[in-house]
């Protein structure tokens, strides 16, 4: 289990913030890159493996609280083998490793889907920018300004973004609906 958890904190480190005059560029090359978007589909099976281990850690933590909860209801006798310093500090660490676990995929879930929503966030700005100096460009009377307007490329993503399916299996399920 700890070459898993290890995976998810590198996943956790590598999700940094772009500076941003690189994230037009960036997302324009990760919204048309056939790599990312296999790379894209990867990376939601291992979000579907961390939520495993965020559920797996929460079931871990509560059975470790439900033993000690049944320590207490028995008076607070220990149970068989609890009553040596070293059984005392094993149980310390399987309650620390269960806690550290449950924070480490749940922070990873919470950051892949703030990601997610900034990335949406940021290709929406892209898209109204490109629009805005279309229109700028199509009102300006200054021929510089028109001229820099047609150089600069504001084709839209959505028209250039990898999908998974072909193109023509989509016009088919749009037939059948």
């Amino acid at each position: 289990m700890a070459l898993y958890y290890g995976i998810v904190f590198g996943i956790l480190t590598f999700e940094l913030p772009i500076p941003t005059r690189w994230q037009k560029p960036v997302f324009r090359w990760l919204a048309t890159s056939p790599t990312i978007a296999h790379a894209q589909y990867i990376m939601k099976i291992v979000f579907v493996f961390i939520f495993v281990l965020f559920l797996d850690s929460v079931n871990t933590l509560r059975a470790f609280y439900d033993v000690v909860n049944s320590e207490d209801e028995n008076g607070g006798v220990p149970s068989v083998g609890n009553s040596d310093f070293r059984a005392q500090v094993g149980q310390a660490a399987k309650k620390f490793y269960a806690q550290r676990n449950l924070y480490l995929t749940g922070f990873t879930i919470l950051l892949l889907l703030i990601l997610n929503k900034i990335k949406t966030m940021a290709m929406d700005y892209i898209r109204l920018e490109d629009q805005f100096i279309e229109l700028e460009g199509s009102v300006s009377t200054d021929p510089a300004v028109r001229k820099a307007s047609k150089e600069i490329d504001t084709t839209p993503i959505e028209d250039h973004v990898t999908r998974l399916e072909p193109v023509e299996q989509e016009q088919e399920n749009k037939k059948d609906i």
